[in-house]
C-alpha cells in the first residue's frame, strides 16, 4: 500500500509540538502551597502573641501610678478589720475603766465575734486582698512584700489578739492571759513596721512618695 504524504504514522514523536497543558499537570509553586500558606499564618499568630505577652519597660511615673492602685486596694479592703480590731480594744479598755455597763456584756460579746471573724479569711475583703496582683517591678516587689505584711497584721496578728479579749470577756471571773496579749500586741507593732518600711523603700526606688497603707500605730492596751 503506497503511503500518503499525509500519514504521519511512521514520523518521530516530536514532544515540542505537542500542546503544554498535556504534557504536564500545572504544579503550584512551593510557597504557594496551601499548608505552606497555613503554617507561616500559625507562626505569625504565635510570634505576635509571645511579643504580646513579654514585658514592656515602663516608666517610674507609670510604675508609680501603679503602686499607689494597688495601696488603695488594700487600705480599702483592710478599713473593716482595722475598724473591728479598734473596736474591740476599745471594749476592752470600756470594761477596764468600769465604764461598760453590764446589760451590754452579752452584745459585746457577740460583736467580738464578728470583729474576729472580720479580720479573718472568711471576709470578703480579706480574701479580695489575698488576690490583689502587684506589678513584678522592683519597687512592686516592695510593694508585694508590704501586701503580705498587711495580711499578716489583720488575720493572724488581729485575729489573735481580738481573740485574747474574747477570751477575757468569756472568763469568769474576767481574766487576761497577760503574757500572750503582750505577745500579740508585739506582732501587731514589728509586722506594721514591716508595711511602713517596705512602702518607703518602695517610694525610693521610685523617687516619689507613695500613698501610705493605713495601719494605725495601735496603743498598748492596760497592763501590757
Amino acid at each position: 500500500m503506497t503511503s500518503s504524504p499525509f500519514d504521519n504514522s511512521d514520523a518521530p514523536f516530536d514532544p515540542g509540538s505537542m500542546p503544554t497543558s498535556s504534557l504536564s499537570i500545572t504544579k503550584a509553586v512551593w510557597y504557594r502551597r496551601p499548608w505552606f500558606l497555613a503554617t507561616v499564618g500559625i507562626i505569625l499568630v504565635v510570634a505576635v502573641s509571645v511579643i504580646t505577652d513579654l514585658p514592656h519597660p515602663i516608666s517610674k511615673a507609670e510604675d508609680a501610678s501603679q503602686q499607689n492602685g494597688v495601696i488603695k486596694q488594700i487600705n480599702g479592703d483592710s478599713a473593716p478589720c482595722i475598724y473591728a480590731l479598734t473596736e474591740s480594744f476599745s471594749f476592752y479598755r470600756q470594761e477596764l475603766a468600769h465604764t461598760l455597763s453590764s446589760s451590754n456584756l452579752a452584745t459585746v460579746k457577740n460583736y467580738l465575734l464578728e470583729d474576729q471573724t472580720i479580720c479573718s479569711f472568711a471576709s470578703g475583703p480579706i480574701s479580695d486582698m489575698t488576690n490583689i496582683q502587684v506589678s513584678d517591678t522592683t519597687p512592686g516587689k516592695k510593694i508585694d512584700a508590704a501586701l503580705a505584711s498587711v495580711v499578716k497584721w489583720l488575720t493572724f496578728d488581729g485575729v489573735a489578739t481580738i481573740l485574747d479579749i474574747r477570751n477575757y470577756f468569756a472568763a469568769t471571773p474576767f481574766h487576761m492571759n497577760t503574757a500572750d496579749l503582750i505577745h500579740n500586741e508585739n506582732l501587731l507593732q514589728s509586722d506594721r513596721a514591716a508595711v511602713m518600711s517596705n512602702v518607703q523603700s518602695a517610694s525610693t526606688l521610685l523617687g516619689v512618695t507613695l500613698t501610705p497603707i493605713t495601719l494605725p500605730n495601735l496603743p498598748r492596751l492596760p497592763g501590757t
